[in-house]
Order: structure tokens, then sequence, then C-alpha cells
């Protein structure tokens, strides 16, 4: 057990000389991983501090310090664990990354941020969403003309991949406002 369950932690900033990266890490982070993170840090600053052992060992953000590195930072914020065990430590490595995979993704609020981003002109590309399967909605197309109707059609384009998920999620939205439908 730790010294204490809920110590005090304190951000501090280190030359980015005195973290060792963990040599055993299994955590991999590809190029495209690592440009994702740069390209994080570009836009919001260094907002996650990596976390490291008291010898200064990197306990988690690896690739936070791996894009650190290529952008020639000097410094990069640190919190030091020194209360953990080796035990510990080794644990933490694996479940701050194997944790935060298990989250999964409410895709209808997901949608509603990021229809609210696209609103505004704000580029989401630097988000990291490569890895989330979303349909993909295009700019709304003008129906055809079809005079005397009195139905309103609504069209919707996405991957042929993802059709009976797109109809799904549109019958769901169809049936929540008791609107009719032949999907």
């Amino acid at each position: 057990m730790p010294k204490s369950a809920n110590p005090a932690l304190k951000i501090e900033q280190w030359d980015i000389s005195r973290l060792a990266p963990y040599p055993a890490n299994a955590k991999i982070h590809p190029e495209t991983q690592v440009e994702q993170i740069k390209a994080s840090m570009t836009q919001f600053g260094f907002v996650n501090p990596i976390l490291v052992d008291a010898k200064g060992e990197v306990i988690a953000g690896h690739g936070r310090l791996t894009a650190a590195l290529a952008m020639g930072m000097a410094k990069v914020p640190v919190i030091k664990l020194g209360h953990l065990t080796d035990a510990q430590t080794k644990a933490l490595r694996i479940a701050d990354n194997s944790i935060a995979q298990a989250g999964q993704w409410n895709v209808d609020l997901l949608e509603a941020e990021l229809a609210t981003l696209r609103a505004i002109d704000y580029d989401i590309e630097p988000l990291g969403l490569t890895h989330i399967d979303l349909p993909d909605i295009e700019e709304p197309v003008a129906a055809p003309p079809r005079p005397n109707r009195t139905k309103t059609t609504i069209f919707v384009s996405v991957p042929n991949a993802s059709v009976a998920k797109a109809r799904k999620a549109i019958a769901a939205a169809l049936d929540k406002v008791n609107i009719p439908h032949n999907i």
C-alpha cells in the first residue's frame, strides 16, 4: 500500500533531459499518434503532465515525452509519484493505458459536440478521432423536386459499410420524436 492514498500532487517543470523513458514500456506510440499529440500540444499547450517515479523514470506519458522531444521542448510539466512501491509503479504503467482504452463514447453526444465545433469552423483534425467509427455525414444535398408531395424527404450519405448502422441510428432518432418512418 502507498504511504498515502491521496498524496498532495505537485506539477513541476523539469528539464526534459532529467526524464528517463521506461525501457520495458509495453505501450507503442506510432508516428501518427505522436503527430496527433504534437498537434494537441500545439493547440492546447502541454496540459497533461508526465508522471514519473522518484528517480525520474516515466510511469505515464511516453507519447507526450516523444512528442515534446520531437518539438524540441527544453522543459516539460511533471508530477513525481514517489509514494508508489515498485509493484504499484509497474501496475500503474499498464493501468494508465488500459483503463483509458476501456472507455466508450456516447456517439450521439460526441456527434453533437463535433457538430458544434464544425459550426464555428473549429479544426477538429487534431482531436485524434481517427480510431472512432462514426458514420461520415456529408453536407446536406438538396432533395430532387417532387411536385404535389406533402412529405419531406431527408437524404443522408454514408459509406456502404455504415449503412445498417446509420439506418438504425436514424430510425431510433425518428422514434424518439414520434415521426413515422420507413427505413
